[in-house]
This record gives structure tokens, sequence and C-alpha cells, in this order.
């Protein structure tokens, strides 16, 4: 009894929490260690950080869920979704370290291009003790972190080996948000702002605008969800107001009963786009509904 009482102790065997991801819903992750902290989707597009939620709850913090089947009978693994953006909860590369005071390499937003599976976008959720406390793995070693337990300025999301499985900075409380059919409002567009005028040469001006352009791909979806064509016309927008771009596409298309997906990358899945764009220059693909048809009364949206 003597011998056995002075073994090490093994670590139990992870449990998975798959059962806390709704697959096509809505969830927001909620540091353990930095309690009012959630993982948030940047502005900028690219980056992740520890925000709170506000006084009024952001889309930049609500993944939407899905499910990669794995053949063999192993674990599943999750892709999450910006509900913001559209891109994917990523691990940037090895070479994109995180400034000093940060742990392991970034956590990014990206867009998911590829046909095949991309360990990068994947992750598994496993229990950390009775609740709704998970783990999220990238792979056997490495696992989503929060930073600045004592530096509490240091708010970025990273992924890092794992330091003992008993760390709160790798731990998550999974909040599931309850989905709905019925649109989300768009915010209203900015007032407008009046083009720079830069003098080039002794007596000519070149008028510029405020924000720089950014390339829109639009794609009109039928009343069966089918592509009325295959086409991808694109047109320049100086705006990241999402109000001002579903106005002009309106324009464009001739047709102001419509509703805008976005699909960030080639094989993304589409979701609703109803926040304003992020502050960057990378070009966009939008899908195009009529408003009111099977294919956009499908979509759905988080019920905050």
């Amino acid at each position: 009894m003597q011998r056995a009482a002075g073994r090490q102790q093994l670590p139990a065997p992870a449990v998975s929490a798959m059962d806390l991801f709704p697959i096509g819903g809505f969830v927001r992750l909620r540091s353990r260690a930095r309690d009012n902290k959630y993982v948030h989707a940047d502005e900028d597009g690219i980056h992740v950080s520890l925000r709170p939620l506000g006084a009024v709850p952001s889309l930049n913090a609500v993944w939407k869920v899905d499910r990669w089947p794995v053949e063999g009978g192993g674990n599943d693994l999750l892709l999450l979704q910006g509900a913001a953006y559209g891109r994917y909860l990523a691990v940037a590369h090895e070479d994109e370290v995180p400034p000093s005071g940060h742990r392991g390499v970034r956590a990014v937003q990206r867009d998911y291009n590829l046909p095949n599976l991309d360990p990068s976008f994947m992750w598994t959720p496993y229990r950390v003790e009775a609740g709704h406390y998970v783990r999220l793995h990238n792979d056997d070693q490495r696992c989503l972190r929060a930073n600045g337990r004592r530096r509490y300025w240091n708010k970025l999301v990273t992924v890092d080996v794992r330091n003992g499985d008993g760390t709160t900075m790798m731990q998550w409380m999974v909040e599931a948000i309850p989905s709905t059919h019925d649109p989300l409002p768009l915010p209203p567009p900015p007032p407008p702002q009046p083009p720079i005028r830069v003098r080039r040469g002794l007596f000519r001006r070149r008028r510029m605008h405020q924000n720089p352009e950014r390339r829109i791909w639009h794609f009109w979806l039928g009343d069966d969800g089918n592509p009325v064509s295959d086409d991808w016309p694109s047109f320049f927008s100086h705006d990241n107001s999402v109000a001002n771009l579903r106005a002009q596409v309106a324009r464009l298309e001739h047709d102001e009963n419509i509703t805008l997906g976005v699909r960030a990358g080639y094989n993304a899945r589409v979701i609703p786009l109803v926040t304003n764009l992020p502050n960057n220059e990378d070009p966009m693909q939008i899908i195009v509904y009529t408003t009111g048809s099977p294919a956009a009364a499908a979509l759905t949206y988080p019920q905050f």
C-alpha cells in the first residue's frame, strides 16, 4: 500500500467537450484567468485579442461553430468562424511571434482558401473539469492561450505549448448564444467625408479619399441558393461602412431588396454581413441574396 501511494499519479484522460459547441450555432469564449475578457476578432481583420463585452455586446466576440469530421473514429475537429468578418480563428506562422510579454505564437483571423484540412485552423476541445471550461488544442502540444495574468496590458490571444494541464490561462468558458433567422440591423453609415485634395505640381490638385481603396467581388445567389451566373463582377470601395456597401451593391445590381453575406476564402462558409468592414485593404467576396428568398431566410444570426 505504501509503494502504491508513492507512485506518481497519472493525469486523467482528456474528455471531449464537443457537446458544448452547437454545430452551426454561435459561441463566445471567456478566459478563466482573465475572467471578464473574451476572445475578440479585432477590427483590423487580422489579430485576435482579449476584450470585455462592453455595454453593448459586439459581434466581434462571437464565433460560429463548424465541425470537420475525422475518418477512422477519431475526435472531430472544430472550425471557429468570426461572426463579424467571416474569417476563421487560426494559428499564425511560426515566425509571427507576438510582442514581448506574450507567450507562444499569435492567434489570428484568416481566410479559408484550401479545399482540404489545414491544421492551423483546426481545434479540438477537451473538458477541463465538470462545467463548461475547456482547453482548445490546436494539436497535441499546443493550446489557445490568454495573456496578461500579471502584465494585464498584454491582451493578445496566442497559441502556446502546453505548460501543464492545470494553468487557467489555457482554459475557456464556452458561452452558447441562441441563433435566429431574424436579420440583425446594420449600423448606420457615418457622415459623408469630403475627399482630401493634395497638390500635385504647381497648380494641379488631386482628389484623394479618406480611406484606402478595397476591391469588392460580388456574386448573386438565386432564390434557391444556386448561382445566378458564373460572373464575379468587382468594384472598388473607399468606405468601411456596411450600409454604404449595401447601397453601392444595390445601385450596381439595380435592386434595393438585397441581403449581403461574406465569404472569407474560396472554401469558407457564407455568413451574413451585418458589421462594418475591417480596417484593412484586403479584397472581400460579397454574396448577394434577394431579401425574403428561401436562401436569405436560411441565414442564421446570433440572438443577443
